[in-house]
């Protein structure tokens, strides 16, 4: 589990919060995002820009292991002409993610008058909580994030963790 809470951080800081990543989508009208290191790689997939959800899978040696599903209001009506700035410090929250917390950013994180705050519940391996950014006291973006390891079966219907990819 520290090794996959590692390589989101990682995998976060190299895609939507930086800019980088972007790969051919999977889906047509999707935005999909890649990294990859060794036998781990994390590919975020998400469609729509002021209401945006999506969802983020890690693989291990080729086979999902973690995802996290994200979506909700987004940015909040009647603040479309605030988004730019609002992604902009969302971006400069999600690369303060540690892995302790390899969620989306910190608890808190406050600049320029914006603050952000994430809530979660649960630890990676079962997880959900939500993310907000003020500009002041005033609501401008919100969503709601969910997820953990995922548990599959072989051929012979047994069951495959993770760690034992």
């Amino acid at each position: 589990m520290k090794e996959l809470a590692l390589f989101v951080v990682e995998a976060n800081s190299h895609t939507y919060a930086t800019g980088g990543g972007e790969v051919s989508p999977q889906r047509p009208g999707y935005t999909e995002l890649e990294h990859q290191k060794g036998d781990w790689l994390l590919r975020d997939s998400y469609v729509g820009h002021f209401r945006a959800p999506g969802m983020t899978t890690v693989y291990f040696k080729g086979q999902p292991a973690w995802t996290m599903a994200y979506g909700g209001v987004g940015t909040q009506p009647g603040k479309y002409e605030t988004t730019k700035e609002s992604f902009g410090f969302l971006k400069s929250a999600l690369v303060l993610a540690t892995p302790e917390l390899p969620y989306r950013g910190p608890k808190k994180y406050e600049k320029d008058g914006r603050r952000y705050e994430m809530d979660v519940r649960g630890g990676l391996d079962e997880f959900d909580g939500s993310e907000r950014i003020f500009n002041g006291d005033d609501l401008e973006f919100s969503q709601l994030f969910f997820g953990g390891i995922v548990i599959s079966r072989d051929s012979n219907r047994e069951l495959i963790y993770p760690w034992n990819l």
